[in-house]
């Protein structure tokens, strides 16, 4: 039994040999396997065999049960949704057995940012849900401190805020730059954080414990179990959701008596803050920062914390400066007249006040008396730099303002800003009558329920300037009645113009120039214009001398037109050579539409050929 199989058959598996069918091989090794048994074979047995189904059989039969595990393997690789599956199984078990490995954490954290990265730019409304329940308490416990401190500074600030501490202390604000309800809380607030409490949530168990020297010593353990008793009897009793999401809710502060109970809730653990009096807002705070400070510093071992407190031998040094305290001022006794100087200073704001009220009670009444006034219409008064400023519209005719000032109201603290206008009430439109028309003293003027009526005797003159003046008149402006004013003219005016107006003079059939023998009776009418001027002057009044030129009716009507104006301006020339004043003098052509005579004959045609005059008074 010395023989040994041949190195033909036990070739390395990177032989070429190896690349062979693996029936073969087969074939191979059970004739080498038949030597080692019987070396007497190997002469009838030859050392390679061709294939042969048998052997094909017994692969099959040795091999089935590898053959079967290797093609289910391969089907679940080929197969994504088996291959999964398979992952997901032990894909668990491996992140747990690598977790201790930090390079798993580096090389899963890029793309875990990326694909949280992902989600958030596809629908931002899940990350406002995950943080919604961690935010939105912690933004209404943050509001809800700074109410109720912004309250309590209100409070005090108010209290103190007309009393002479208070006055010192508005000074020291101004001075230091603070605030005033800070430095009046820095003064009254009076409070002493005794003992501080660091209790882990899950289990309940005291982990660091600082107190004052001067403090009430009990036990800490059992202080810590009391405090985490209460906390959990609190989640129990009043939970709301039925999902028992309790976790967010805790005791935030409990008072008995003078003595308050403060926590702070941390991921792992939460502090308590046992303090006599009322503490200021910014004792909270620090009590957030140091809880804060300790979760940073040593977040593992308050995960991993079991009762062993070796790893928390430093949180004392970092409590211990949380131990506030604060006394108020000591009240000292003030001197009696030191009251003197508030109550100056009250003497001294009631007299300014009701100065004020005073003037401010004259203003009214003077406004009240403008506004009674016609012709004046105000539209504000307001108190500026200083002063009263009144505003409005006033008609020139109207009173003036400052005489209806009260006689206690110093002119110099008011003053007026008024626009002109035209005011139409009835005692307005009488002084702008008289001042205006300037009547005679024998024309009286009354206003008579909304209305103006004119009475006694004026010239004619008077009469014709104030129809024209009462034409220019706006609308709704009141009636003026003229109807019982009598017209009395100059005697020596009315002579005048009746011997004028009687005077005419002729022409000769289509010429221009005054016929024959008319140089008399030119010369005549010359001086009774000049002596009618003379009068007007006399009385003050303008008179104006109408020359109208006629025509006969034979010829076209065009050219006697013309005729009627030559003949006109002819008889004008001659007066004013003969010395009256031309600017009284106005010409008018009449042609054949104004006839002494409708008469066609020679008589009554001659009549026609002729200049009238006409005297009239007014601009």
């Amino acid at each position: 039994m010395n023989a040994r199989l041949s190195p033909v058959a036990t070739r390395a598996p990177g032989d070429a040999a190896n690349e062979e069918d693996p029936s073969k091989r087969l074939a191979g090794l059970l004739l080498e396997l038949a030597r080692c048994v019987d070396p007497t074979v190997a002469a009838e047995i030859p050392s390679r065999l061709q294939a042969d189904p048998r052997l094909d059989a017994m692969r099959d039969m040795l091999f089935e049960r590898e053959q079967v595990t290797l093609a289910r393997l391969q089907r679940k690789v080929d197969d994504p949704q088996e291959f999964a599956d398979a992952i997901g199984a032990v894909l668990p078990e491996a992140f747990s057995v690598a977790v201790r490995d930090e390079r798993l954490g580096h090389s899963i954290a890029p793309a875990m940012e990326r694909a949280t990265q992902a989600s958030i730019q596809k629908n931002p409304r899940t990350m406002v849900d995950i943080l919604y329940p961690v935010m939105g308490p912690a933004i209404r416990k943050a509001i809800a401190e700074t109410l109720e401190g912004t309250f309590q500074s209100l409070n005090l600030a108010f209290k103190h805020s007309l009393s002479w501490r208070g006055l010192k202390w508005r000074i020291e604000a101004w001075r230091t730059g603070s605030s005033f309800a800070d430095v009046v809380l820095k003064h009254t607030a009076e409070f002493r954080v005794e003992h501080l409490f660091l209790i882990h949530r899950k289990t309940g168990l005291l982990i660091a414990h600082v107190a004052r020297d001067d403090a009430t010593t009990r036990d800490p353990q059992l202080v810590s179990a009391m405090l985490s008793a209460i906390q959990d009897f609190v989640r129990d009793s009043f939970e709301e959701s039925g999902a028992g999401d309790t976790a967010s809710r805790s005791v935030d502060s409990l008072r008995l008596g003078d003595l308050l109970l403060w926590c702070e809730e941390g991921p792992s653990a939460f502090l308590a803050a046992v303090i006599h009096g009322s503490p200021p807002p910014m004792v909270r705070t620090r009590l957030g920062e140091a809880l804060g400070q300790i979760h940073d510093h040593w977040h593992l071992p308050l995960e991993e914390f079991n009762g062993d407190t070796a790893p928390f031998e430093e949180v004392e040094s970092r409590l211990r400066p949380c131990l506030l305290s604060q006394t108020a001022d000591a009240h000292r006794k003030l001197s009696p007249f030191m009251w003197l100087i508030p109550l100056a200073l009250l003497a001294a704001l009631g007299w300014w006040v009701g100065e004020r009220l005073i003037e401010r009670t004259r203003v009214n009444a003077y406004v009240g008396a403008l506004q009674d006034q016609p012709g004046i219409v105000v539209t504000g008064f307001e108190r500026r730099d200083g002063k009263w400023v009144v505003s409005g519209l006033r008609d020139p005719l109207a009173v003036v303002p400052e005489t209806l000032l009260p006689s206690k109201l110093d002119p110099s603290h008011v003053t007026g800003r008024w626009e002109p206008y035209q005011a139409l009430h009835p005692a307005l439109v009488l002084k702008r009558l008289q001042a205006t028309l300037d009547p005679p003293e024998t024309i009286g003027m009354v206003q008579e329920a909304g209305s103006i009526r004119v009475t006694g005797s004026a010239s004619q003159r008077w009469l014709d300037k104030a129809r024209a003046y009462l034409l220019s008149m706006p609308a709704g402006a009141p009636k003026v009645d003229l109807s019982a004013v009598k017209d009395v003219q100059d005697p020596d005016y009315v002579r005048l113009r009746d011997a004028i107006q009687a005077q005419l003079i002729h022409f000769d059939f289509s010429v221009p120039r005054p016929a024959a023998g008319q140089e008399g009776k030119i010369d005549e009418i010359a001086a009774q214009m000049r002596e009618l001027v003379q009068v007007a002057r006399d009385h003050g009044f303008p008179v104006k001398v109408t020359i109208v030129g006629h025509a006969d009716a034979t010829g076209r009507d065009m050219s006697n037109l013309a005729l009627s104006v030559g003949r006109a301006e002819v008889v004008r020339s001659m007066m004013r050579a003969r010395g009256v004043d031309p600017t009284v003098l106005f010409v008018r052509g009449a042609g054949p539409l104004e006839p002494l005579s409708p008469g066609a004959s020679e008589d009554e045609l001659s009549m026609n050929r002729r200049v009238s005059f006409g005297v009239s008074t007014g601009d």
